[in-house]
């Protein structure tokens, strides 16, 4: 009766760890995939700010020539209206002497002509005179006109320059604060997701410790495994693990189609007369321990929490990444979560 008692206190106890161990590794899978979404969005943010100082110094550019026009054209405008000015005061003088007195000029040129042609040659010669004076006066009139209309486009140009230089400033202000933001917002999704990983080891490890007092539920690891250290299988395992190199991931995949991490290794040993649990967290208690990294050998699967990779040797392991990721070849450190355990099923 108690040893009925004592195992169903064992089982609830079991089911109780196994539950909390998989709620973690669910809360690091999550975290991992906020993250992942978030630091997209900073980078996504990133580039928009590098794209906006580019804008920013094109700008300026188009800012610093357009003044350089516009100080060109006041200059040619000052110049233009002196030199207009001057011509007005001279043309002013021929006026009043030429035409101030019409009557007299009229009289002077039929007095003074010694006959019809030499009258109508003076009458000529003072039309055309007066077409002359008028004919610069509209001339200056229009290169002042035509001047100062350049001037009013560049300064146009320059206040709709001005204008864009304050909305790029302020869309500036307004990207560098988002970009804070969102970098606050990556950094906690990190902190929890340190929490979560932490929380996930500690499940695991105390998973461990209750399977290893419960060997009479050892099925609930649902692994066979040779037991032999048969060699030749680790390194058919490893050579067709590296054939699959670039597969795409798959959520809950375990095919060439596509896989995720714990379906990639079942596969990888079932097409060798080993069945594996597909659950990443079983299969860190199953098969064989290895002690360390240290002692691991080709074909061994390294255990992090909620994850699974093939160990290939020389620190390198080929895993299923992510969502949006593929099966690759990695470091066994570099995916940012400690490693709980090595197995070996060969």
């Amino acid at each position: 009766m108690r040893k009925r008692i004592f195992k169903g206190i064992a089982a609830v106890l079991l089911m109780t760890t196994i539950t909390a161990s998989t709620v973690f590794a669910d809360d690091v899978d999550k975290l991992k995939q906020q993250k992942e979404e978030e630091q997209k969005k900073l980078n996504n943010l990133e580039d928009d700010w590098a794209y906006l100082l580019t804008q920013m110094d094109e700008l300026e550019l188009k800012m610093a020539s357009k003044s350089d026009e516009i100080s060109d054209a006041n200059a040619k405008l000052e110049e233009a209206e002196k030199i207009q000015q001057s011509q007005y005061e001279d043309m002013k003088l021929r006026i009043k002497y030429m035409y101030e007195d019409q009557s007299v000029s009229i009289a002077e040129v039929f007095l003074t002509a010694s006959d019809m042609g030499s009258m109508l040659n003076k009458a000529v010669y003072m039309q055309e005179v007066y077409n002359y004076d008028r004919n610069k006066l509209d001339e200056m009139a229009k290169t002042a006109s035509e001047i100062k209309e350049l001037k009013n486009k560049l300064e146009n140009d320059k206040r709709e320059l001005d204008e864009a230089q304050t909305e790029l400033t302020e869309k500036q202000a307004l990207l560098y604060k988002t970009i804070e933001e969102q970098q606050k917002t990556v950094s906690n999704v990190e902190s929890q997701l340190a929490t979560a990983t932490k929380k996930a080891a500690e499940a695991a490890a105390r998973k461990a410790a209750q399977l290893a007092a419960e060997k009479a539920n050892k099925n609930q690891n649902n692994y066979v495994s040779s037991g032999n250290q048969n060699s030749a299988i680790a390194n058919g395992v490893v050579s067709l693990a590296y054939s699959l190199i670039g597969t795409p991931y798959v959520s809950g995949g375990s095919s060439p189609a596509g896989f995720d991490c714990s379906g990639f290794t079942s596969y990888l040993f079932r097409q060798h007369g080993i069945t594996i649990s597909r659950s990443s967290s079983a299969q860190a208690y199953g098969g064989i321990n290895v002690g360390s990294l240290s002692q691991a050998q080709p074909g061994d699967i390294i255990c992090y929490p909620g994850h699974v990779g093939l160990y290939v040797g020389g620190g390198q392991m080929i895993h299923a990444n992510v969502p949006g990721g593929s099966v690759r070849l990695v470091g066994v450190n570099s995916i940012g979560m400690s490693i709980i355990a090595i197995r070996r099923y060969w």
